[in-house]
């Protein structure tokens, strides 16, 4: 009789005589502790390939859409024809009404001369019918770089004694060669569009402007010197701020022979986004931002937020889009384990699709609807996790996915009793996003001060986007005004900022 499974061995371990099994039994024991380790290592080294294929060969993130888009179809899926219609209308409005705050550039084309002549009788003798043809055509007109010659009016008295001077243009600093737009540009189009400044210069070359990479490089450290008391200014709303969304990702750093691992962490609040680097990911990075104060904390399973979420400061807040993502992972192997959950925590994004169109989101109706409808739900998510984990080998890939939600549990409860807690802590992750795309085209930062002036100007740009400002406008207007005698930090923080007039 073959055997092929642990459970056949334990059938024909039960059909054998006693005293052979007394003397087999032990040996059966250790046989099938170690036939399930190499089964757990196995099936880590198959899903360890299979992620390392993807890298290689496909797409990093999982293959499933996202669950809010998918809770957000199947919320569409249910309008009537006439309630997309008006989606639709609403949809192409806005589309319209953006586009009409556009700057108007009017420009007249004539009449050609030889056209000038009547086709019915020959003459000349034409008048002008109203405006015109009127038409409207959205074009781009390439940024150009000039160089300014400042002409500054000179006076003096006829008595001899006295000279004046037209003040100085706006200067990021005296004798700079370079002005404020310039500056603020070589920011934006990092912090922003991920363009490496050796790529700036070559770009700045081809429009005739040839400059070296060293020095657009001083120019946007120069930034971060300039803007620091603002962005200290904005770090020390962060602790003040009820609710935190926390994440940190990779920083490489260049060092002799290669490269080190530093680290770009990010705190987000409602009037900022806040990034910070540090050479480590330890958890003095959350304790050194957040001090002792108190509120919630969202973020995922590290445990380097454990020194400031603690009874006495902040309440640890769960991410269920982590604890999804783990589980996707494993559904090649076990979907029909990992399926039935999957479905569940769909069930969850579905309900705070419902309050955003009903516009509860963040209100106490919000919090009834998550009571009535996700708790329930929420319950029978960790029965099934349960019942999963008693099925699962603790150091399998699916009882690694499993144990990531169990033993998050508490943290992943708190939306259900807070409605300005999110389903997840996606935030984060998509503001870490751009030091992703640098990673991917700057490759690394010259040194830990590079880190952290980068993560100066994020943070300002961040902010102003936060905010609706536009952040190359912003740039050139602070760098000069931060130290001028009687004006004040908090004038210039991003939501507190007068755009200046012409």
């Amino acid at each position: 009789m073959g055997v092929s499974t642990l459970a056949d061995l334990d059938r024909v371990l039960a059909d054998l005589d006693p005293s052979v099994r007394a003397i087999v039994a032990p040996i059966v024991l250790v046989l099938k502790a170690l036939i399930e380790g190499l089964q757990q290592e196995l099936a880590r080294k198959d899903a360890r390939i299979e992620q390392l294929l993807r890298t290689i060969y496909g797409r990093k993130s999982e293959h499933v859409p996202d669950p809010k888009r998918e809770a957000r179809k199947r919320a569409n899926s249910k309008r009537t024809p006439e309630e997309r219609e008006a989606a639709r209308q609403n949809s192409r409005e806005n589309t319209r009404r953006k586009r009409a705050e556009l700057p108007v550039v009017e420009k007249t084309i004539p009449i050609p001369e030889e056209d000038r002549i009547c086709r019915a009788c020959g003459g000349t003798d034409l008048h002008r019918v109203g405006e015109g043809e009127v038409s409207e055509q959205i074009e781009f007109i390439p940024a150009r770089t000039v160089r300014i010659r400042w002409v500054r009016e000179k006076v003096a008295c006829a008595c001899g004694e006295c000279v004046i001077t037209a003040p100085a243009p706006p200067q990021v600093r005296e004798g700079g060669l370079y002005g404020p737009n310039f500056h603020a540009q070589v920011v934006v189009a990092k912090t922003c569009d991920a363009m490496p400044l050796h790529r700036q210069a070559k770009a700045l070359a081809r429009e005739g402007c040839h400059i070296n990479p060293t020095q657009v490089g001083a120019m946007f450290h120069r930034v971060a010197d300039q803007v620091e008391p603002i962005y200290k200014a904005i770090g020390a709303t962060v602790p003040e701020s009820s609710h935190v969304s926390a994440d940190e990702t990779t920083q490489p750093v260049l060092e002799k022979g290669g490269t080190r691992k530093g680290w770009m962490w990010t705190f987000i609040v409602p009037a900022a986004i806040y990034f910070k680097y540090d050479p480590t990911r330890a958890g003095k990075v959350p304790g050194a931002v957040l001090g002792t104060s108190k509120g919630v904390l969202h973020v995922d399973g590290y445990s380097g937020y454990n020194t400031v979420t603690v009874p006495e400061q902040r309440r640890r807040a769960g991410c269920w889009s982590h604890g999804r993502r783990k589980l996707f992972e494993c559904r090649k192997h076990h979907g029909h384990v990992v399926d039935p959950i999957l479905d569940e925590i769909g069930k969850l994004f579905d309900v705070e699709v419902a309050a955003a169109d009903r516009g509860l989101y963040g209100t106490d109706a919000h919090l009834a609807l998550r009571q009535a409808e996700s708790r329930p739900v929420v319950d029978r998510i960790f029965e099934l996790l349960q019942e999963a984990r008693g099925r699962a080998g603790p150091r399998s890939t699916l009882g690694e996915a499993l144990a990531y939600s169990i033993n998050q549990e508490k943290a992943l409860r708190v939306f259900l009793e807070d409605p300005k807690v999110a389903l997840d802590n996606n935030i984060s992750e998509r503001a870490l996003r751009i030091v992703a795309l640098l990673r991917k085209n700057a490759l690394f930062v010259g040194h830990d001060e590079g880190g952290q002036n980068l993560a100066i100007l994020l943070t300002i740009v961040a902010t102003c986007a936060l905010h609706g400002v536009e952040p190359r406008r912003y740039l050139a207007d602070v760098i000069v005004r931060v130290n001028v005698p009687g004006v004040t930090v908090d004038e210039l923080l991003p939501w507190n900022w007068k755009a200046p007039a012409g």
